[in-house]
Order: structure tokens, then C-alpha cells, then sequence
């Protein structure tokens, strides 16, 4: 039996997980101890990745498998339920109402 996966819904959150990050494609690979050329295969369908480098991507950037692969449209099914409840409300805020939550959080930030 030949199983043809469709890689896309990888590659699509792969780049939107790297966008998200800040970091340049570059730096991510070197954050991650990665080969820049391999990352870059993979987010351009020229490479498959093997099942270690899959999960280690869950793990590096505390998501799901499922929802890495595209399985599932959950991102944040490995979060509590606390922490799911408070980004969807945080999700719902105004922009004025996140600027003071953001304040608020900015003060514990700098006492780590």
C-alpha cells in the first residue's frame, strides 16, 4: 500500500510558525540546531521530513503533531484548560483592553 501524504498543511504551519516567531529563517534553524538548507527544503516541498524532525518540531514549538501535519485545527490542544480559557479571552479583547493586560504582564516579565 503507497500512502501519498499532502504536505502542504506542514508547510503552511511550519512558515506560519516561523513568521510568528520574529526570527528569520536563518535564525531559526540555528536557534533550532538545524541545517538552514533542510528547513528550507522542507517549507518549499523539495524535502519530506522524516518522523523525528516532525516531532521534534512539536516539541521545539509546543504544538500538537496533529495540527502540525494538518490532522487537526487545533494548535492549542496541548495547553490546560486555564490557559486555553485565558487565550480565548485574550483573543477577544479590544486592542485598548490588550494594551493593559499586556501592561500588567510586562511587570511580571521584568521581575523573572
Amino acid at each position: 500500500m503507497e500512502l501519498n501524504f499532502d504536505y502542504s498543511k506542514f508547510r503552511e504551519n511550519l512558515r506560519n510558525l516561523i513568521e510568528g516567531s520574529g526570527k528569520s529563517l536563518r535564525a531559526t534553524a540555528i536557534d533550532m540546531g538545524v541545517a538552514f538548507p533542510s528547513l528550507s527544503r522542507y517549507l518549499n516541498g523539495h524535502r519530506t521530513p522524516d518522523l523525528n524532525y516532525v516531532i521534534f518540531l512539536s516539541q521545539y514549538y509546543n504544538v500538537p503533531i496533529g495540527w502540525l501535519l494538518g490532522f487537526s485545527e487545533d494548535r492549542y490542544d496541548t495547553l490546560s484548560p486555564e490557559s486555553r480559557e485565558l487565550l480565548d479571552l485574550y483573543k477577544l479583547a479590544t486592542p485598548d483592553d490588550r494594551r493593559v493586560v499586556d501592561a500588567i504582564l510586562n511587570k511580571y516579565r521584568e521581575e523573572k
